[in-house]
């Protein structure tokens, strides 16, 4: 099984530094990683220039969906399973036999379980809670795998979502294929919660998602988002 992992940035070279070294040992040859970057100006090329066995593509269009879906499209035929990794998720070792083995099984697409990186009660119960199947429990966090056929089927991320787009293709998922929760977690940063608090981001999480239930403009839903949260 090839693996192509993709990873979407726009300036997080300190989170890749940690990130490749470990994704590049567990990967042993068996496939390749695409740093889809959307416009860093904090060192990333620098960084991927320096001597990493990681492909950087320079995005045409910022946003991840359209950043996901470009380097998906690169060399498409080496590549049996493409495998999305948000630059502050650590997925856990053994994360290539575990995706081998769920498309073995006969699920071509899944994702993992969460934990946070720091501890926190309230984290806890959001995390506890991506063990279950509802669309709610879901995310790009938790990292997303899908084979070549049914990326092909899908079409890959909706190209007009600037936010939302991993709960989209994951309901446009169901409807087709076998969706697999791999029972164990990737490992999450809490930046965001750090930078807010848990109600704050509980709340604006609960927002956006009820404005996507309801169909709202995507224009709507990142502005109610960026109103609602500090940057972290």
């Amino acid at each position: 099984m090839r693996l192509h992992i993709i990873i979407p940035v726009v300036n997080e070279v300190n989170n890749l530094r940690e990130l490749l070294p470990f994704l590049t040992a567990e990967l042993a040859g068996r496939g390749d990683i695409t740093v889809a970057d959307g416009g860093s100006n904090d060192g990333t090329a620098e960084l991927l220039r320096a001597g990493t066995r990681v492909r950087h593509l320079l995005c045409e269009q910022r946003g991840r969906a359209r950043q996901m879906n470009e380097a998906a499209r690169l060399e498409a035929d080496r590549y049996d399973v493409l495998y999305f990794v948000h630059a502050d998720t650590r997925p856990p070792r053994g994360f290539y036999d575990d995706i081998r083995r769920g498309v073995e099984a006969g699920d071509p697409i899944g994702c993992y379980r969460f934990r946070f990186d720091t501890f926190h009660p309230l984290l806890a119960i959001n995390a506890f809670c991506t063990r279950f199947s509802g669309l709610a429990c879901r995310g790009g966090d938790q990292s997303l795998y899908l084979t070549r056929g049914a990326w092909n089927v899908l079409g890959g991320f909706n190209g007009d979502m600037d936010i939302m787009e991993d709960y989209d293709i994951i309901q446009r998922a169901w409807q087709r294929f076998s969706f697999r929760v791999i029972p164990r977690s990737v490992t999450v940063s809490a930046r965001k919660y750090r930078a807010n608090n848990w109600f704050r981001v509980q709340m604006a999480n609960l927002t956006v998602f009820r404005m996507y239930k309801r169909g709202a403009p995507q224009h709507a839903m990142v502005e109610e988002y960026r109103r609602r949260l500090r940057p972290w």
